[in-house]
Parts: C-alpha cells; structure tokens; sequence
C-alpha cells in the first residue's frame, strides 16, 4: 500500500522540462492524495529555502529532501552530506564559463550553475577534486556527495518510519536515479530522460506536471502496485 509519493520538482512538477511554470493541476491532484491519506513530498536539486517555500504553500505534509540529497526536513532539519567550500562556485563559473546559480548563496551542500549542459571537461575536473556532478537539464550541479538524491530520501523515508514499498517516487532527470533506487515503486514523466524511464516501473503517457495527475488519478483508482 502506498503511503508516500515523493515529487521531483523542475520538469516534473513543471508545465515542461524547459519550464519553470508548475503545472497547478498536478499540485491539485497531489493535494487529493493528501486528503486521501496519502503524504506528499518532494525531493529536488533546489535550495532548502526555496523547496520549504514551495512545501509549505502547496500545503504537503510529507517532508522534502533539498540540494539533491544533503537536505532533508521532516518535523527537523537535518543536514546529511559534508558541506562544499562556496569559493567553488566562482572557480568553476570562471573555468567553464557558466553562470552560478541565485541560489548558491542559500545552499551549504549543492552548487548550481547554468546553462545545463555538461561537458567531458567538467567531468573531468570533478573527478580530479572528487566531486559528485550531474545535470537535471536545467542546472549543473556539484557537490562532495558521490549518493545523490538517494541518501536523502532514504533519511527521509526512514524518519517515516516506512518501508521502501510503501513508496512512490515521481521524477524526469538523470538526477532522479538514486532517487529511485531507494523507493518501490518508481513513475517516470511521458518526457523523461531515457535512463530514468529505463529503471522506471511506470512511464506516464502524458509529459511532466500532466504526467503526475495520471499518475495520481491511478493511484487513488488502486490501479497501480508497482508491477506494471
């Protein structure tokens, strides 16, 4: 039995994966799992502030995880990966010539930088200083965590109390593999990336935040067990 859907938020819970429009009727179908019982989180590579904000308007009550895996909040906050030295976002923003995220400024764990696209040589050079990078498709993302989104939703569902089978993940991005290696039933979006709809257990029809109403809608049918 599903007791915990955890969400992606940039082109999951987004009119499209080069959006930043949230689709409101994806944050109405999740608030219906929430009137159903079920809880409601989300789990992003964005800023604690941010993600809290977000969590707290859209009135969920299943916790967050926050620069993809070091932060996690549910009753507490609770900081799970070695904190990055911020002197890092200029050097890299510098050496690659890309732009350090608004948001570096609110992170301890997770350095963003856009445009999205990661060359052989950034990953090179992460690899030398032995540091975690990957793209979400909107963002760059650094950190010294080598785990992903995985250690923090793994905190997450542990101070639930839950076992992994108890658990949806929703998600569109290479990010998003850790993610759902630690929950039992994994939903990819209709325009997710490949490797993401290859470990998925589910691949909506329909393409990010309409993606997430479909799945919603099957799952408060208790048409979906995790074997399809």
């Amino acid at each position: 039995m599903i007791k915990l859907v955890l969400v992606d938020v940039d082109g999951t819970l987004t009119v499209d994966r080069n959006s930043y429009e949230i689709e409101l009727s994806a944050i109405e179908s999740l608030r219906r799992l929430e009137k159903n019982g079920i809880k409601v989180g989300l789990v992003s590579g964005n800023s604690y502030p941010v993600l809290r904000g977000l969590y707290t308007y859209f009135y969920f009550h299943g916790g967050l995880v926050a620069e993809n895996g070091c932060i996690v909040y549910y009753n507490n906050l609770v900081r799970v990966c070695e904190p990055i030295d911020k002197s890092l976002a200029e050097k890299f923003s510098k050496l690659f010539n890309v732009v350090s995220s608004w948001q570096n400024e609110f992170k301890c764990c997770d350095l963003s930088f856009t445009p999205p696209t990661l060359s052989h040589k950034m990953i090179e050079w992460a690899k030398s200083m032995g540091l975690y990078i990957k793209t979400s498709g909107y963002a760059i993302h650094i950190s010294k965590s080598q785990t992903g989104k995985g250690i923090g939703v793994k905190k997450l569902i542990e101070l639930h109390n839950l076992n992994k089978s108890e658990v949806l993940g929703i998600g569109d991005s290479n990010t998003d593999i850790e993610f759902f290696q630690e929950v039992g039933i994994k939903v990819a979006v209709g325009n997710g990336d490949e490797e993401v709809k290859k470990i998925a257990n589910y691949v909506t029809l329909n393409n990010s935040g309409k993606g997430v109403v479909e799945i919603v809608n099957k799952i408060l049918k208790g048409e979906l067990d995790g074997r399809n």
